[in-house]
């Protein structure tokens, strides 16, 4: 599949509720408010390194064969009294990393509202993407390069492809990661948690409150496994592991040559176990 087939999957949702171009064109209607949809190009010189810190709002990240960053901007508000030209998004450059950011300068009040800022990002693969935070809203990345943190208050984390190592935090929301070079901790509070295990460095923990856990492990990895949960139970299959001890809520043993830990905890969900193929 080709980079520009993914994009625009991507981007279907986008596309069909007919967004006005990319250079910028706006609508108000009374269902929807506002909407503006712009797009630029951020030149990469002088950076090895991308961040991005969104607040409400959708973020996609893409990593294509090319060499600057291509941002397309959908700013939106539920009401027509809101000034969209307040929601910017700037940029900074500090110590090699390149950081995109939404800003709002605008007010709150009587028929004006925050609005929304959804980023659909192309960036050179080989640029490494550092980290993505949100606050509000759904974070998607593909087929990346670096070590990447990604953090959301309430939205789902969807993560796969990265040449790296990943881990993720969201307050309420599903999280997903596959394909990764190597996992790092990964927590919800409320949520669903899916990852791929093919290495850790050092302890690694994955945990939610309140959600499942499934996980697949790299066969070889050599760890010393800890499952539990107050809630739930506990699947393992396909893994050959040594010195097991088993209770209802806890499982302990060794994977391979013994190692740094893997935690996963829930306090309330199922936690199942695989190996990763």
């Amino acid at each position: 599949m080709t980079p520009n087939t993914t994009r625009r999957r991507l981007l279907a949702a986008v596309a069909a509720i007919g967004s006005a171009g990319l250079a910028g064109c706006s609508s108000t209607t009374p269902l929807v408010g506002q909407q503006l949809s712009t797009s630029e190009t951020v030149s990469v010189e002088n950076a090895d390194a991308l961040r991005i810190d969104g607040d409400a709002g959708d973020i996609t990240v893409l990593g294509s064969d090319r060499d600057d960053v291509d941002v397309d901007v959908e700013k939106r508000s539920s009401s027509v009294r809101t000034d969209l030209e307040n929601l910017e998004l700037r940029t900074d450059r500090t110590n090699g990393t390149l950081e995109l950011r939404s800003e709002w300068d605008g007010s709150e009040g009587l028929l004006r509202d925050r609005p929304s800022m959804n980023l659909e990002i192309d960036a050179p693969r080989e640029l490494a993407l550092e980290a993505v935070r949100a606050s509000v809203g759904r974070v998607t990345v593909r087929d990346v390069a670096g070590d990447l943190r990604v953090d959301t208050s309430t939205g789902r984390v969807d993560v796969a492809d990265v040449d790296g190592g990943v881990g993720a935090s969201t307050s309420t929301g599903r999280v997903e990661i596959r394909d990764v070079e190597r996992l790092d901790d990964v927590s919800t509070s409320t949520g669903r948690v899916e990852a791929d295990v093919p290495a850790i460095d050092g302890d690694t923990t994955i945990s939610t409150s309140t959600g499942r856990i499934e996980v697949a492990i790299d066969p070889d990895l050599d760890a010393e496994l800890r499952v539990g949960t107050s809630t739930g139970r506990i699947e393992v299959s396909g893994l050959g592991i040594t010195d097991e001890t088993r209770g209802d809520d806890v499982l302990t043993g060794t994977l391979g040559d013994g190692g740094p830990t893997l935690r996963l905890e829930t306090d309330t969900g199922r936690i199942d176990v695989r190996a990763l193929e």
